[in-house]
């Protein structure tokens, strides 16, 4: 994304972030540098000016902090929730959903086979033991329901 510099903004962007154009945000490093580079008159003063400043604040010393307000500092910092043991996460399990969905997708697949599979003559033995099954499981014959939907 190319952005349009001004002088005005150039001077802006020198006198907030210093004489190096590294400092500068990076969305407008480029066209900074162009324009400074077309026309480096117009700017030599607030880059002094800059530079002056820079190396004031260079020469300063780093702040140290006392023990007594880092503890503080630390001593007021959010502590994080103790909650407690979570059965699923030792199971290795992210959501409460996870053996719940599996569950339900063995049975309406165990369901919709039984209840969409053709309808067999009686004499086949693999229907009269499909038939006990599902009433062993369910507590109703779906042969039987699905042939009262039909009439």
């Amino acid at each position: 994304m190319t952005h349009t510099m001004t002088d005005d903004r150039l001077i802006e962007l020198i006198e907030t972030w210093g004489a190096e154009a590294v400092s500068w945000p990076e969305a407008e490093r480029a066209a900074g540098k162009t324009l400074l580079l077309a026309h480096p008159e117009r700017f030599a003063s607030a880059l002094a000016q800059a530079r002056e400043l820079d190396q004031m604040l260079g020469a300063l010393p780093e702040p140290e902090m006392s023990r007594a307000l880092t503890e503080a500092i630390v001593a007021a910092a959010p502590r994080p929730k103790m909650s407690r043991p979570n059965l699923l996460r030792w199971f290795g399990l992210k959501t409460p959903w996870a053996p719940a969905s599996g569950f339900v997708a063995a049975a309406l697949g165990l369901f919709m086979g039984l209840t969409v599979a053709p309808v067999a003559s009686a004499e086949d033995d693999m229907t009269a033991e499909v038939q006990e099954l599902v009433v062993s499981a369910l507590g109703f014959d779906t042969a039987a329901y699905a042939l009262e939907e039909l009439e």
